[in-house]
């Protein structure tokens, strides 16, 4: 997840690398701004390979997300399975 010391709201639930992320009341909490482009963006992605989980999604998309501003090569294990609700 982020931080952001300026966000005031307490933290919600998370489950961990779950995808809960796309559910209220993690979607809008401030610390996320801007989550929902991104999670917009991957939606023809899961809808060309819907085996793949929201969970294994997002930690890809984060792992390209780092090396393609010059971070390291993360290597990904999938199986991750998603939350069905908040």
């Amino acid at each position: 997840g982020t931080f952001d010391k300026s966000v005031a709201a307490p933290w919600p639930k998370p489950g961990g690398a779950v995808a809960s992320i796309r559910f209220q009341p993690e979607l809008n909490h401030g610390a996320n701004a801007g989550v929902i482009t991104a999670i917009k963006l991957l939606e023809p992605v899961k809808d060309a390979f819907p085996a793949v989980s929201y969970a294994d999604l997002f930690q890809m998309a984060s792992a390209v997300g780092v090396e393609l501003a010059g971070g390291p090569k993360i290597d990904m294990i999938y199986g991750r399975v998603d939350v069905s609700g908040p």
